[in-house]
């Protein structure tokens, strides 16, 4: 496996795994090691090499029932959900201000990375080209907006001036 591929892939697991964690700690902590691991995530990411999916490329996506469940369950451990973002940043116009939302975005990332996952650790030998593609495609198109929202708003979270009191 390509070295980039598997800093991607032992990245992408260590979100996961740290997302679907039950342990309830302090939401700072949580807020500063989603911060790390997403800024960890999205480097290795940048580093996916371009491929071509197979012509026979499917992939089974993650309930949205399961993903619904999981941005619950992050709403509830972090300080604070809701935040003020710009969808373009470049726009020549004055943009608006959108809601996001950091359960959303976390567990949006949470379901293109395990729906690649589950493809990567397929037996078929192009499941792993065709999981590469995913993950980079959705970066593009998807998941990376998610994350540059997160990372700023998990930013202000933990250092900003309106930072999660439960701050060690």
């Amino acid at each position: 496996m390509d070295d980039a591929i598997q800093v991607f892939v032992t990245q992408a697991r260590a979100f996961c795994l740290l997302v679907e964690s039950e342990k309830i700690e302090n939401s700072w902590v949580f807020a500063h090691t989603c911060l790390s691991q997403l800024l960890r995530l999205y480097d290795a990411a940048l580093y996916l090499p371009e491929v071509e999916a197979s012509v026979s490329a499917t992939f089974a996506r993650v309930d949205n029932g399961a993903t619904e469940q999981l941005r619950k369950q992050l709403g509830q451990r972090l300080a604070r959900d809701y935040y003020w973002e710009v969808f373009e940043p470049l726009e020549m116009d004055k943009p608006e201000a959108l809601v996001g939302s950091l359960s959303d975005d976390l567990a949006d990332i949470w379901g293109e990375l395990k729906s690649g996952l589950a493809a990567a650790d397929g037996t078929d030998p192009s499941s792993l080209n065709d999981a590469v593609w995913c993950w980079r495609f959705s970066f593009e198109t998807h998941w990376g907006h998610h994350a540059a929202g997160a990372i700023n708003a998990l930013h202000a979270l933990c250092f900003g001036g309106f930072a999660d009191v439960d701050r060690p």
